[in-house]
């Protein structure tokens, strides 16, 4: 014996998608840039330096005088010894002048001229110590500095931006489907 049966077959909906991926642009142009420097400057200022040799004290030691103190020192030499002449006539006639000593004033006179005492000499060519005197002004160096700098200015570019906006479409794939078919015995459907 047959049995009646139903058989169903069904298939799913099934839903696709299209998408549409979004796109984004962004373009800039570099920056602009300015610089400008300055240098840095030095300046440099300088004194030379100074010796000062003072030896007119070691020449006058060494008789090597400047005329004008040559003349000053033998009108000076000369004044003294005119003094000293003086005072020695002046002596002398005293000498004379007091006959109440009963000496022999004249001879005695005459011993002290013709026997006189003898002159002081001494080397002359070498000046005495310290007489060549030094004055020395070092070198003076004077640095000023001026620093540079630099000015930088930046100018930035405009961004151009493009986007467009990604989309995504639902479809129907497949429809969803059911399928009933009656197999084996005979069913009166119409009633």
């Amino acid at each position: 014996m047959q049995v009646p049966q139903i058989r169903m077959q069904q298939t799913y909906a099934q839903i696709g998608l299209r998408i549409t991926q979004p796109v984004q642009e962004l373009q800039q142009a570099p920056a602009q840039l300015s610089i400008k420097q300055t240098p840095a400057s030095m300046n440099v200022t300088r004194t030379p330096s100074k010796l000062d040799i003072n030896q007119d004290q070691a020449r006058n030691e060494i008789n090597m005088k400047m005329p004008d103190v040559f003349s000053r020192d033998n009108a000076e030499a000369a004044k003294q010894r005119g003094l000293e002449a003086i005072a020695e006539k002046v002596q002398e006639g005293n000498q004379l002048a007091a006959i109440e000593n009963k000496t022999d004033a004249l001879a005695a006179i005459a011993v002290n001229k013709s026997l006189p005492e003898p002159d002081d000499y001494n080397i002359a060519f070498i000046p005495s110590p310290g007489s060549v005197q030094f004055d020395y002004t070092p070198t003076q160096i004077q640095i000023e500095w001026e620093k540079g700098g630099a000015e930088i200015h930046a100018t930035p570019s405009e961004i151009t931006h493009q986007y467009t906006p990604g989309k995504t479409e639902v479809y129907l794939r497949q429809k969803n489907q059911l399928q009933i078919d009656f197999v084996g015995g005979t069913i009166n459907t119409q009633s």
